[in-house]
């Protein structure tokens, strides 16, 4: 029955007598084409095979490469000192401008005088003073003390003696009934106190003789040197109101200025010592193995003139700012600064905060490396893909997929690590993308890959 005729037989007949089951059988049985034939099923396997994917290869290398860490951070200073007041008063002079070189010993600002003057001078005549009061005692009496005090005992002893002789006189006179009881007494009291005023004499005369005593001499010693100290401690006080430069450095900001009140320890101005500078980058933990105290790290800084400078790790700090989020561990990279003179002063051309790419070189490490145009990336991981080319023909053959941990980079290559991987094996650098596991691959012809194009003729 031709297709046709029957779609004419269907028509007559109501669609739900015939159901739609017999007129999806009859389509089938009907066979219809338009010329066509149906392929065999051995000639639509042949025309669905892919052709091998053609793909470049590399070998894989064995290689001792030193790891290679890059970060970047910034130039701070060597020292840098917040120059304070050190007492309390107005600022009457103040010569610091921000920029300028200072040297060792340079004033940089003065505070008002007037009543620390005052005070010095009034300690400092108190102290005269007392070295004169000392300068006394330690001479001792002189001749006109001692000859005065002799005179003194002399006189005592001259009424001492007439005075004894009036009692023996009164007394012979009392015994023959001359002389009553109450004059012997008087002449006896007499006598006595005479006597006494002899000894009073003749002690101060020794004493005199003697000088002063050493007690006193050592209590008056103390008192003019706890004087002088005095003085000493206003003049350190005087000091302490004019403010030196600590260290010969660049004035990098001012905190005070003339007419300021400053309060002791108030800042004055912020000093960089920058004859050497370090270099602060934070390196990740994962890279601090490669950082080594003592060794040299290469250093770039842009704008600066020279391109690479060598500078030695001083420090390592064993703290990161984890608090703050940061795993990064500071290290410290010293450099010695250079100078250039500008309208005749010195300006440092490594200045602070300028920005330094900083690489570390570890240790040598051996390892397998492969270009790293060989590495698919994807949501499973890295893999890369071995050839190993057939029996017949070495340009062509099978790709088998290898999953594997990167490591550190040397240039165009990078190490790798995963199972089959050797320094003899080609591993896939082009066409990889598009590779399955076990996919038969062609190689692609090197001479047309590197023969250069001809220029047209004229």
């Amino acid at each position: 029955m031709s297709c046709p005729r029957f779609f004419q037989v269907c028509a007559a007949v109501p669609l739900e007598v015939l159901g739609i089951a017999f007129l999806l059988s009859g389509m089938a049985t009907c066979g219809c084409s338009s010329g066509t034939t149906t392929a065999a099923p051995g000639d639509q396997s042949k025309k669905g095979d892919r052709p091998p994917a053609i793909v470049h290869v590399a070998l894989a290398e064995s290689r001792s490469v030193s790891p290679r860490v890059r970060v970047v951070g910034s130039i701070v200073a060597r020292r840098t000192s917040i120059v304070a007041s050190g007492a309390d008063g107005i600022v009457e002079e103040f010569t610091a401008e921000r920029g300028q070189l200072v040297k060792d010993g340079d004033v940089l600002s003065t505070l008002r005088m007037v009543t620390t003057d005052l005070g010095i001078k009034q300690a400092k005549a108190e102290l005269e003073e007392r070295r004169h009061e000392l300068a006394e005692l330690e001479n001792g009496s002189r001749p006109e003390e001692v000859a005065e005090a002799r005179a003194k005992m002399l006189a005592a002893k001259a009424i001492m003696l007439s005075a004894a002789n009036q009692f023996e006189r009164v007394k012979g006179l009392f015994e023959s009934n001359a002389a009553n009881a109450n004059d012997l007494e008087q002449a006896e009291e007499r006598a006595e106190a005479a006597n006494q005023t002899f000894v009073a004499a003749e002690s101060r005369m020794k004493l005199v003789e003697a000088g002063p005593r050493i007690e006193r001499i050592e209590v008056v010693r103390a008192r003019f040197d706890a004087q002088k100290q005095q003085v000493a401690y206003l003049e350190a006080e005087r000091e302490k109101r004019t403010t030196k430069a600590p260290f010969t450095g660049y004035i990098v900001d001012e905190h005070t200025y003339v007419g300021q009140w400053l309060s002791k320890g108030d800042p004055i101005i912020t000093l960089a010592k920058l004859d050497e500078v370090d270099v602060v980058v934070n390196v990740d933990q994962r890279d601090l193995s490669h950082v080594r105290l003592g060794d040299s790290a290469e250093v770039v800084i842009p704008g600066t003139g020279q391109t690479t400078r060598i500078g030695k790790i001083t420090s390592i700090v064993p703290r990161s700012e984890w608090e703050s989020g940061s795993r990064g561990f500071p290290v410290e990279i010293r450099l010695k600064n250079e100078f250039i003179d500008v309208d005749g002063r010195p300006q440092p051309v490594l200045n602070e905060g300028m920005i330094s790419e900083v690489e570390f070189r570890g240790l040598p490490s051996q390892g397998i490396f492969v270009p790293k145009d060989a590495l698919v990336r994807g949501t499973r991981g890295t893999i890369v893909f071995i050839y190993q080319p057939s029996d017949e023909n070495v340009n062509s053959g099978t790709v088998t997929q290898v999953p594997v941990e990167t490591g550190i980079s040397d240039k165009e290559f990078i190490q790798v690590t995963g199972e089959g991987l050797s320094d003899s094996v080609q591993v896939v650098v082009e066409g990889a993308e598009r590779l399955r596991h076990l996919q038969t691959v062609q190689l692609v012809a090197e001479a047309a890959r590197s023969a250069p194009k001809e220029s047209p003729t004229p």
